[in-house]
């Protein structure tokens, strides 16, 4: 049979892209995490682009709306929000919709291969001997994307047909392989033309010669040769002695449909939805309808649409529905540096005719559309319905006059609601925006002496970011510091994965921000020894602190911290024992540079989310190593990529930022990791050149250019060591491990 009317391409999403660097960065990390160049999955601490649990999300437990959420699960948001949940069909249908969208499943892919393979076994009892056809159900358009041209119903109507030629006829029956060996000839058609079937022989059966004129028409059909198929189908449509004759008067209307989804192909339809005989094809018939009326009067079809898909009932062809429903507002997307015009008046259209439509095209409007706020509160104030209570509080800018009516309409809010986190979440915004600290704190602590509702997991760690962002005491940041990732994702997708095991707390960016902006030396080194952290995150930040001491220049605070870096990362103990032992400052800042050479982990930086991915002495060979200056744009897992948003923690004194700020200038100033201790390297080198270590140092220092950040002056520090090595220390061991200088400016 011909394939059913489908979805011939996936919607591609944009993904966002990250530039990285120390001192530069944003607030809430609501994008999904990149590490550049990599495949690694990176936990995911919050997410804006899709549901945390589709499942719950399908059920009405929406965790956090944000306008990035793509337009099928604002759907069933507002389905939610509107009080009309799905039945369990409907949920299924959901589920396979967003797989498909968001982890890139291919349900109906699935489906072909599972009806190829059975057509294959089945057609085995009448040719067991000899090899299976090579049969590509998929083939490739004009455009070069691929659509099945052979759809699950083509193998398993073959399949039933055959199971009951065998039954009449038996498997041995020579007219019976002939019917086998031109079915093998219709699919392979399916993805390129190959020969057709040859006409049934003069001595066939009746039967065989009907089933083999529907055979040579539908390899026609598959063979994209739509006017034979046509003729075809059209005779055996006339002959009343076939019983191929309804079906072919129905796919004559498929025929029409191949040819052009026109007003023809609309007229062939009606005819076959005129002609009660053909009762049985109604059904596929007014699928057809949908489908050429898609393209042919798109506007009245997503009206259709949309009403349809409000109503909680079961509907049989939801997923479809949703499916035509979902492309005809991407037609309306509007995208920067383009001409919007069609797609401006096609929005607007959508939005006059569906409360749904206009609340999806409110919702996603960007942060800069300043007509989307003042568009939901009028739509707010005139009905006071759910769905655009949500779409005002999200919407709302920080100095709205209506933002006291709203966080008050959010208060109503009960907790069962579908919308009660999002409600919370965005009237904590507005009061933290409005300076009203205390209220939103008290909304907070109220919201979080409870567990939330559903598995919201990633809509905690965004109320912990909120409160982070207000804490008091360096307990209370300590406390919403600390996050759990329950998903981990791969670069450059949207599809979430369970680690299946509790891989302890981590720093979300907004804490490592204010750690790394915010904080100097002397607030950090008590953060770094606070008992509520666990071992990890104290290493972090005592990694942090004792490379910045040493930057710093601050010896005391490096020898006082040095004990306390060895217990927790005890690889380090014997290049730290060198250190304690030095007896001079000169001697203090050579074993210290000795450590850092040595140990790529080493950096000024307290490092977020998983941190490296490899042991503290190890090289990551994605130049996750020591630490870049303000210019760099690698992404070490240390960087400061999140710039604080709002008043500092209060617990911090002015005279700490100012601080703070004095230090980040002063480890600025030292450039990145490569050319500062190539520089220092040289240095020791020249004041010290017995010592027997300075081998090993030059080519660790030639080492860090290669794989740590790098600028224009970098290639000079690395050919300076590289020579330095090979004309002092020709034949060492070292000199023979360094062939090369690293270096190149782009600018």
């Amino acid at each position: 049979m011909p394939p059913d009317h489908q979805e011939s391409a996936m919607h591609i999403l944009s993904r966002p892209t990250v530039k990285l660097a120390w001192g530069i960065v944003l607030l809430m990390s609501v994008s999904l995490p990149i590490r550049a160049g990599s495949s690694l999955p990176l936990p995911i601490f919050t997410i804006a682009e899709r549901p945390e649990n589709f499942e719950e999300f399908s059920q009405g437990k929406l965790g956090i709306i944000h306008g990035q959420l793509y337009r099928p699960a604002l759907f069933a948001a507002y389905r939610s929000l509107s009080s009309q949940p799905f039945s369990a069909t409907e949920q299924q249908a959901l589920l396979r919709s967003w797989q498909n969208i968001y982890e890139r499943t291919d349900v109906k892919q699935d489906q072909n291969t599972t009806a190829l393979n059975n057509w294959l076994a089945a057609r085995q009892a009448v040719s067991a001997d000899a090899p299976k056809p090579d049969i590509n159900a998929f083939r490739q358009g004009k455009d070069y994307a691929s659509y099945a041209n052979c759809t699950p119903g083509a193998f398993d109507n073959a399949r039933k047909i055959l199971a009951a030629r065998i039954s009449r006829y038996t498997a041995a029956n020579a007219f019976v392989k002939e019917w086998l060996q031109g079915q093998d000839q219709v699919f392979a058609n399916c993805a390129k033309n190959q020969a057709l079937p040859n006409p049934a022989p003069a001595d066939a059966p009746a039967w065989l010669k009907q089933d083999r004129a529907y055979q040579i028409a539908a390899a026609h059909f598959y063979a994209e040769d739509y006017t034979a198929a046509q003729a075809d189908f059209s005779h055996i449509a006339q002959d009343p002695h076939s019983e191929w004759q309804p079906l072919a008067a129905y796919l004559l209307a498929r025929v029409a449909v191949r040819k052009a989804a026109d007003q023809a192909a609309i007229d062939q339809i009606n005819a076959v939805l005129a002609n009660s005989q053909l009762a049985a094809y109604h059904n596929a018939a007014k699928q057809l309808a949908n489908y050429v009326n898609f393209r042919l009067q798109p506007r009245q079809r997503h009206a259709e649409l949309a009403k349809l898909l409000v109503q909680a009932k079961d509907n049989p062809q939801f997923y479809q529905d949703l499916t035509d429903y979902r492309r005809l507002l991407d037609k309306a997307e509007l995208h920067d540096d383009e001409d919007n015009t069609e797609a401006l008046k096609r929005q607007n259209e959508f939005r006059q005719d569906s409360d749904l439509s206009d609340w999806i095209f409110t919702v996603q409007a960007k942060d800069d559309d300043k007509t989307a706020f003042s568009h939901a509160l009028v739509r707010w104030q005139s009905g006071r319905t759910l769905p655009w209570l949500v779409a005002s509080l999200l919407k709302a800018p920080a100095k709205a006059a209506a933002a006291a009516a709203l966080i008050a309409a959010s208060a109503s809010v009960g907790r069962e609601s579908p919308a009660y986190l999002t409600v919370n979440y965005h009237a904590v915004r507005l009061l933290m925006a409005q300076g009203k600290n205390a209220q939103a704190r008290a909304k907070l602590d109220a919201l979080l002496t409870k567990p939330l509702p559903g598995h919201a997991k990633l809509a905690a760690n965004q109320f912990y970011g909120q409160r982070l962002l207000l804490a008091q005491t360096p307990d209370e940041f300590v406390k919403y510091a600390q996050r759990q990732t329950p998903f981990l994702a791969l670069e450059d997708s949207y599809e979430l994965v369970d680690p299946k095991t509790d891989g302890g707390a981590m720093f979300d960016a907004d804490a490592t921000s204010i750690f790394n902006v915010l904080m100097p030396l002397s607030v950090l080194k008590t953060f770094a020894l606070h008992p509520a952290l666990p071992k990890d995150l104290k290493s972090r930040l005592l990694i942090s602190v004792w490379t910045r001491a040493v930057l710093l220049g601050d010896d005391a605070s490096a020898v006082a911290f040095a004990p306390h870096l060895g217990k927790y990362l005890p690889t380090l103990k014997p290049f730290l024992k060198q250190y304690q032992q030095a007896n001079t400052p000169q001697q203090r800042h050579t074993s210290a540079l000795w450590l850092i050479l040595n140990n790529p982990a080493m950096r000024p930086l307290v490092n977020k989310a998983e941190g490296r991915w490899v042991e503290i002495n190890e090289i990551d060979d994605f130049r996750d190593n020591w630490w870049c200056d303000n210019q760099a744009d690698q992404y070490p897992s240390g960087s400061a990529d999140n710039l604080p948003v709002g008043p500092p923690p209060a617990f911090l004194t002015a005279a700490e930022l100012k601080q703070a700020a004095k230090e980040n200038a002063q480890i600025t100033a030292l450039t990145g990791a490569a050319n500062y201790l190539t520089a220092q390297t040289l240095q020791w080198a020249k004041a010290s050149a017995t010592d027997p270590r300075i081998p090993e140092a030059l080519h660790l220092a030639v080492r860090t250019t290669r794989y740590g950040c790098t600028d224009c002056a970098t290639k000079n520090y690395s050919k300076a060591a590289f020579e330095l090595l090979a004309h002092h220390y020709r034949g060492s061991v070292w000199q023979r491990k360094t062939p090369y200088w690293f270096g190149r400016c782009d600018q």
